[in-house]
């Protein structure tokens, strides 16, 4: 929710919406080059609040500002909560200023204080009752007067009778006036100082002494202990959210940020195929390094409910690997998929070293889908479909569809290639029907996807002129194997 801010007091409040960091340079003066970070707020409307600048005299009229930067107060409002690559527990641990526990306690302690949270006990036969903070108040003054040995006392003293001193005062004469001495902390003091421990056997070994895939669980499980409480307003920052998992616990954890993301705002690095997809596209920011330095990317497409939810019916983790290629081969099935790595392999080339991608769409359809997205991200992309298929049952529809496919061609970023027949009509026409009769018959057991690599691998087999053309356009500037 937006966060008000107020130069003055009892003045009215501008409301915070959106807070910017511009990592920069300077581009004028003695810095000329240099990094900056550039700190921006904005209002509700997308602009830049204005707040009173300074209590009007009589006569005078109000004089509003803009709110330069990010005021401290603002930021200081803001959980933000860091968990880096090392996965030390460390800093999540309550000590932490921004850590999930502490995030946590500070709303267990609201509980703690409230003057409704009643214990009872039996105080001269009588059972009478006392808030938590009255009860925890008597034994915190209990704990210190078992603290207070000589040595603690004679501390105490030193530092009280020396401060006087430091003040020009007289340590007999002014000590009862100007008093000084080592209180019990709070209940929020006694909440940062605990600390996790792992019980084995007869050992208890704290929790950061162990290694990095155990301090990891305990975050993961800490995170999920956020989500149920429904705690909102931070925001996460975190590198490499798949790290120490197992891919089902990716897809686990995953979910759990979505749901924290409901209420938080939730920011990540990853190289995970997991912890992205394709219906969320716009939730992707790429970032890739170019001659000129870093840049990110983001799409600006636009599909509307009914197509996001045609591509949530062909969810697949290894379709998500679009967003990490560098060029994406699009193809209707498992055909293609399968057997333009063998014949790539032929030509000298492997496509998993030049970080190439063939997504298979299930199905003629998704091809459109998966193009744009694609290629609004600047990837590009080859679009690789039959001129016939069994997913149209009218012929004006698929003739249609196909022009809006060849319509996607757009130099050499964006390729489209088309079969006036099945992938597997195209081998037969190249092979002759002897040849290719003699290798299915050679593979009898194998599904017709696999069997169709498995020809593609055979040394009988050589590199059809339409699929050297595709991977000659993927490998363009690649190196051979």
């Amino acid at each position: 929710p937006p966060i008000p801010y107020a130069k003055l007091k009892d003045t009215e409040p501008a409301l915070i919406k959106t807070l910017e960091f511009v990592y920069t340079r300077y581009k004028i003066g003695e810095q000329k080059g240099l990094r900056r970070l550039d700190k921006t707020c904005y209002g509700p409307d997308g602009k830049s609040p204005m707040i009173l600048a300074k209590r009007p005299q009589k006569g005078e009229r109000n004089k509003y500002e803009p709110v330069i930067g990010i005021p401290s107060e603002i930021l200081d409002s803001i959980p933000v909560v860091f968990i880096g690559a090392d996965r030390g527990l460390r800093g999540q641990l309550p000590g932490a200023r921004y850590s999930l526990l502490r995030q946590l306690l500070e709303d267990i302690d609201k509980d703690f204080k409230n003057p409704e949270n009643l214990i009872k006990e039996v105080l001269d036969g009588k059972e009478v009752e006392k808030t938590r903070v009255e009860k925890f108040t008597e034994l915190m003054k209990e704990a210190v007067k078992l603290l207070h040995t000589d040595d603690f006392e004679s501390l105490e003293q030193t530092i009280k009778r020396n401060t006087l001193l430091q003040l020009g005062l007289n340590p007999e004469d002014d000590a009862e006036n100007l008093d000084f001495f080592f209180s019990p902390f709070s209940s929020m003091d006694f909440y940062k100082s605990l600390r996790l421990f792992i019980r084995e056997g007869e050992f208890k070994i704290d929790a950061t002494e162990l290694g990095g895939g155990v301090q990891n669980a305990l975050i993961v499980s800490i995170f999920k202990a956020f989500e149920e409480r429904k705690k909102q307003g931070a925001v996460f920052l975190i590198e490499e959210p798949e790290m120490y998992l197992h891919p089902q616990r990716q897809r686990s954890f995953y979910k759990t940020l979505r749901d924290i993301g409901e209420g938080n705002q939730v920011i990540y690095t990853t190289h995970s195929p997991h912890f992205v997809t394709i219906p969320e596209y716009d939730e992707v920011v790429i970032v890739k390094k170019s001659d000129e330095g870093t840049y990110c990317k983001r799409t600006n497409l636009y599909l509307d409910s009914d197509q996001r939810e045609k591509i949530k019916k062909e969810l697949d983790t290894e379709r998500n690997e679009l967003f990490f290629a560098k060029k994406v081969l699009l193809v209707e099935g498992d055909t293609e998929k399968l057997s333009f790595p063998e014949f790539a392999l032929k030509l000298g080339y492997d496509l998993d070293v030049k970080g190439i991608s063939i997504v298979e769409v299930g199905g003629k359809r998704s091809l459109m889908g998966f193009a744009q997205i694609a290629i609004s991200f600047g990837i590009p992309t080859a679009v690789i479909y039959d001129e016939d298929s069994s997913d149209f049952t009218k012929d004006e529809d698929e003739e249609a569809y196909n022009k809006d496919l060849d319509n996607l061609q757009r130099g050499n970023d964006v390729k489209v290639w088309k079969f006036s027949r099945k992938y597997e009509d195209e081998l037969r026409k190249h092979l002759g029907e002897e040849l290719y009769q003699k290798l299915c018959q050679k593979y009898p057991k194998y599904s017709n996807a696999i069997r169709q690599k498995l020809i593609a691998s055979d040394v009988e087999v050589g590199i059809p002129p339409f699929v050297k053309e595709i991977i000659e356009w993927a490998m363009q500037n690649g190196r051979k194997i």
